[in-house]
């Protein structure tokens, strides 16, 4: 068990690591192709443009504004895909795919920016289209390798199939519930069609049993015509 945890904490860093660079070669794109200085450093700007312009000479990252955003959406998508996380239940995927659309349109769609002094807006499109392609990747990485069922302490193993239909008679208390079971919310259930053998409801301060139950019990009672005696120790 700690061999696979050690392997899983190096996988993890490997990840950060491959997004690091990616978020290095967005942030190199923008520098190059838009020349604004946020720092009062010659020397950082002046070894940074040496460092570009080597490995455009390389491997021609910086022919193009779309060059190095492969790259980078590359090892973006590596990363992204190569960790594991906890699904949310909130999430589906008309949101993956929106972020996705949406960020695959600002990122590389603003490559014309440049060339019309538009820096700022190029500055803005890119990262904000990144964030959404970021987003969406996670999302993305989540949902297809997110499998729940290898938790044993999770929300899908926990949970179980509850009553769904209405059984009524005379005599029963019929009290509506809702559960998760099989990836959605159901309607049940909960019904006691015996009464006159008794019920106890037990759970904590606070929990709701005068809300669910016993309101719900002396009401349908009322209804049914039995005759009662409420007793309650705090009143």
């Amino acid at each position: 068990m700690s061999q696979q945890e050690d392997d899983l904490r190096a996988l993890a860093k490997i990840m950060d690591f491959m997004r690091g660079i990616s978020f290095v070669l967005v942030a190199a794109n923008m520098l190059w192709f838009t020349g604004i200085k946020t720092v009062e450093s010659g020397w950082f700007y002046t070894t940074a443009y040496k460092i570009l312009n080597n490995l455009d000479n390389a491997c021609g990252l910086f022919h193009n504004p779309n060059n190095a955003k492969w790259f980078a959406l590359l090892l973006l998508a590596l990363s992204c895909f190569g960790t594991k996380g906890v699904k949310k239940e909130s999430i589906r995927w008309k949101h993956i795919i929106i972020a996705i659309t949406a960020g695959m349109f600002l990122y590389f769609g603003c490559w014309w920016m440049p060339a019309k002094e538009w820096l700022y807006s190029y500055i803005i499109c890119t990262v904000t289209g990144y964030v959404a392609l970021l987003f969406g990747g996670v999302w993305m990485g989540r949902m297809l390798k997110g499998n729940l069922m290898d938790d044993r302490f999770n929300n899908e193993n926990e949970s179980f199939m509850q009553e769904t239909e209405l059984k009524t008679n005379d005599y029963s208390v019929n009290l509506p519930t809702r559960f998760y079971y099989n990836k959605r919310w159901n309607k049940g259930w909960i019904n006691v069609v015996n009464p006159f053998r008794a019920t106890i409801v037990l759970g904590t301060p606070g929990s709701g049993k005068s809300y669910a139950v016993v309101n719900n019990y002396i009401k349908q009672c009322i209804e049914k015509g039995y005759s009662a005696y409420i007793y309650d120790f705090k009143f």
